[in-house]
């Protein structure tokens, strides 16, 4: 499944990533190992 997750950084930059992941947590978690220092906001489902 896919998931488009919203972070914010420290300076206060808002970005998207959309990834894949069988979850929303695990998106989650998949995100914050890539940007350990970005906040996630919230993982959407997203289709094709």
């Amino acid at each position: 499944m896919r998931f488009k997750v919203s972070m914010i950084n420290d300076l206060g930059n808002c970005h998207d990533q959309t990834v894949l992941a069988n979850n929303a947590n695990e998106a989650k978690r998949n995100v914050q190992t890539i940007n350990p220092n970005s906040k996630v906001l919230k993982a959407k489902w997203v289709h094709k």
